[in-house]
């Protein structure tokens, strides 16, 4: 699998060569996809974005490449109800999250 790290490195290495047209179109396809796999990770409107190897839950899968502060404002506004429906399992929640 092709990684950003070895696009990087790639792209480094190609920009030192001495310039010709298939040296800049290979330069070419490496930018597009660089410039794709960091949109990715670094949305352009700078909003990080979860990215997790964990998956299997169904939270787990529709919280992979969603913005962080969405995803976490979602979830903070049904604690709140989970807060008043069951306040032991919400303090439970809370006392693990501040002990990671």
């Amino acid at each position: 699998m092709i990684d950003l790290e070895t696009i990087e490195r790639e792209i480094d290495d190609l920009e030192h060569r001495e310039a010709s047209y298939k040296l800049c179109q290979r330069l070419s396809w490496l930018y597009t996809v660089r410039d794709h796999l960091m949109a990715k990770v670094y949305p352009p409107e700078g909003k990080a974005v979860l990215k997790s190897a964990l998956s299997g839950s169904d939270f787990l899968d529709a919280a992979n490449g969603k913005p962080y502060e969405d995803v976490m404002q979602v979830i903070d506004e049904h604690l709140e109800t989970i807060k008043l429906l069951y306040p032991k399992t919400y303090s439970a929640l809370v006392d693990k999250i501040r002990e990671l």
